[in-house]
């Protein structure tokens, strides 16, 4: 069901497109951020756009314009560079915050402005052979300098580009254009037998006593099997690659907001909680900060410490580092 008769199309750098095609072929979809300085209030037709409204995202080559993705409306947001940068990383379009904070300073801002950030839910990126070329009506909306601009589908051209949206869509790999597309890691670990799957679930959970490692819950429906590294194949589907966790920290680790790291003296595993989790809500999670795992009682099933140096680098903040993956 459309949720709008809305598309909001949103002219974005080739760097800012880059970028976030990068990370979302390693990592997968996420709320993506496209923003500009805050010089006035938002024009009132944006102001008013509804959650769930098509966003298109179009660069220009040459004479041309392309859709090369897009997403869904989920809100506007007025954020300092920094909390955008701890929220969205490189899903600013920006490798880091230096070069967000260099792309803000030509806008005539700095590091105290306030950004008018775009947010996207299901971000979607196309492969270059997909992109879907734009008649040249768009040349008109951009004069100006004009980063945006709205169309219906009630107009012949938003008629047009939501149809033509749709086909392109409807003949892709479903896992890979939607939000449960997870990014090439998660792809690669797809693979593995179920059978195999299930049998190191259960080794898993009575290795750990049916008890999250974390908080000591026994709440059986809410106890999660948490990879610390993708299981790429059998030989990864080890007690020893796994730790089990109460959902929401389940979640929360896959995300990368929490990871887990072996005491100096390697005799206890303990809790890493990002700062960052302050952004999205998650301030109570910070409890958990050098908590000490509850691990079995056999350290031959303890986590392996190369996993865990994985999901270190890779995974926890992935998103403030171009190349990381959720676990």
């Amino acid at each position: 069901m459309r949720q709008s008769d809305d598309i909001l199309v949103c002219r974005v750098p080739h760097r800012w497109y880059s970028i976030v095609k990068n990370e979302y072929i390693s990592a997968g979809s996420a709320a993506t951020n496209f923003w500009t300085v805050k010089q006035g209030e938002a024009p009132d037709e944006l102001a008013g756009l509804k959650p769930g409204s098509l966003v298109l995202n179009v660069v220009d080559e040459g004479d041309h314009f392309y859709i090369v993705g897009g997403g869904y409306f989920l809100n506007w947001g007025e954020l300092k560079p920094v909390e955008a940068w701890e929220r969205f990383g490189v899903r600013n379009g920006y490798s880091s915050f230096d070069d967000l904070k260099e792309e803000i300073a030509k806008q005539g801002g700095n590091a105290d402005s306030t950004l008018i950030s775009t947010i996207l839910f299901g971000t979607f990126i196309f492969s270059r052979h997909e992109v879907l070329m734009v008649p040249d009506e768009f040349k008109d909306e951009f004069s100006g300098g004009k980063s945006r601009f709205m169309l219906s589908v009630n107009e012949p051209l938003g008629r047009y580009l939501e149809r033509m949206l749709r086909d392109r869509r409807a003949g892709l790999n479903s896992d890979e254009y939607s939000s449960d597309w997870r990014g090439i890691y998660y792809l690669a670990a797809k693979h593995v037998e179920h059978s195999d799957i299930d049998g190191f679930y259960a080794a898993v959970l009575a290795a750990y006593n049916f008890k999250c490692a974390v908080t000591g819950s026994e709440v059986q429906p809410l106890l999660d099997v948490a990879n610390i590294q993708p299981c790429y194949s059998n030989t990864f589907q080890s007690v020893q690659n796994g730790i089990l966790m109460r959902t929401d920290l389940h979640r929360l680790f896959s995300e990368g907001y929490i990871t887990l790291r072996y005491t100096q003296d390697l005799s206890a595993i303990e809790v890493m909680v990002s700062k960052t989790i302050k952004t999205v809500g998650g301030a109570d999670y910070l409890q958990y900060d050098g908590r000490r795992l509850t691990l079995p009682a056999d350290k031959a099933q303890w986590p392996k410490r190369e996993y865990l140096e994985w999901h270190q680098h890779k995974c926890f903040e992935h998103w403030l580092h171009v190349g990381g993956t959720p676990a």
